[in-house]
């Protein structure tokens, strides 16, 4: 390889040590390799190279001259498709300085800069950062021993030259700007899904901005250039417990998860909706899908009237409805193959096992604190099966299930 003709697919600034490593961990895990470079001169054909200017607790001054010299040596280096401006989620150390540095060596036209971490609490709403709801300013981070925060508005940053906007308004705010006076782009962020939206109008730009953003950005970057197919899980709760119900809510906050809600009523309608169509397609577009019955908190004490009006017990309801979820589960199966199987209520449970015609269940360990998982036997569903109690667990139980599917399947 000519190293000086090198053409990484991401190279990432950061301002130290641990924030580089930050930024490149969800490159590795998306299938790139990814190498941190501790001195300006280093030479890699890594897919992702990220460089550590350890220019956090410099003078703004002295910030900007060893981002400029590093990012001048970078390009000297490499031919990046993205690169990339880390900073910190709480704004400490020189992201202003540094920014404005990569931008005059690079001569973008357009600055995206999106620090929202929302995974870790941390958000950007009206250009300004947040904590877990608490403004930026009020936090502990106002008093950080070495890089004390003494404002929360991003684009104060920028001496008030930057605009803020939402996602939405990229596709035109990304073409007012040049390379002598360049659109310095604060976007709001306040989920993963808002970080998604960034990366894609960034990716349809007629020219690439600098990105900049702290390991959030880099997170979303990362979910668009991973070369292998997403990893789902068809969730099947049938369960009404209060806590099953806030599961379902916080597992649909994912990024890549779409939640289809069963009415009861259809269960019991020769005519039912085609339920099996939206499931199937969630699952083949890569999305973790959480299939429920229970819309809200007033649905459990409604039991007793959706009994009456079709003239069944609540043995014979709760019966009904666990027969459709297992056939409605079998068909979905025939037509499409996540990578896990979870099922939550021990009706609902026994009920997908039959009709997926299994004759056991061989256990093979935990995927979260009280969920067993294994693989059923005697039937064709030979991929991990993972099964809850009703009651079980606390509000983050499902999001911990997703999440071990996803590290599942990359070993």
């Amino acid at each position: 390889m000519n190293k000086q003709s090198a053409v990484q697919q991401v190279v990432i600034l950061a301002d130290d040590f641990t924030g580089a490593n930050d930024a490149g961990v969800s490159l590795a895990q998306a299938g790139m390799r990814v190498e941190v470079a501790l001195e300006a001169t280093y030479q890699s054909d890594a897919q992702a190279l990220i460089y550590n200017s350890d220019s956090r607790a410099m003078t703004a001054t002295a910030a900007y001259e060893k981002v400029a010299a590093l990012t001048e040596s970078v390009l000297r280096l490499s031919s990046p498709a993205w690169l990339v401006k880390k900073i910190d989620s709480t704004l400490r150390g020189n992201p202003g300085a540094e920014v404005m540095a990569m931008q005059r060596i690079t001569g973008a036209k357009a600055v995206i800069i999106a620090p929202a971490f929302p995974a870790a609490g941390r958000i950007t709403r009206e250009g300004k950062c947040l904590v877990n709801g608490v403004l930026l300013t009020d936090t502990e981070f106002a008093s950080d021993p070495k890089t004390p925060i003494t404002r929360a508005d991003v684009g104060a940053l920028f001496s008030g030259h930057s605009q803020n906007i939402t996602p939405s308004q990229l596709p035109v705010a990304l073409l007012s700007g040049s390379a002598q006076v360049p659109a310095l782009l604060v976007v709001d962020a306040q989920t993963d899904a808002d970080l998604d939206d960034i990366i894609t109008h960034a990716m349809q730009a007629s020219e690439r901005p600098l990105l900049v953003g702290s390991a959030g950005l880099c997170d979303a970057l990362s979910r668009r250039l991973a070369p292998q197919k997403q990893p789902v899980v068809l969730a099947v709760v049938g369960s009404m417990s209060e806590i099953a119900q806030k599961q379902v809510s916080v597992a649909a906050q994912h990024p890549r998860c779409e939640h289809i809600f069963v009415d009861i009523n259809d269960v019991f309608q020769s005519s039912a909706t085609d339920y099996r169509t939206a499931i199937v397609a969630a699952l083949n577009g890569g999305r973790h899908c959480l299939v429920h019955t229970c819309p809200d908190e007033q649905a459990r004490h409604q039991v007793a009237a959706l009994c009456e009006r079709w003239g069944v017990s609540r043995a014979e309801c709760g019966e009904r409805i666990c027969d459709y979820l297992g056939a409605l589960t079998r068909d979905v199966l025939q037509h499409s193959t996540p990578d896990g199987l979870y099922l939550s209520g021990g009706d609902v449970a026994i009920a997908v096992a039959r009709a997926l015609g299994a004759k056991g269940f061989q256990i093979r360990g935990r995927a979260a604190g009280c969920v067993p998982w294994g693989y059923f036997s005697g039937c064709d569903w030979q991929r991990p099966v993972m099964t809850k109690a009703g009651g079980f667990g606390d509000e983050t139980t499902l999001r911990k299930v997703l999440h071990f599917i996803e590290e599942k399947s990359s070993d």
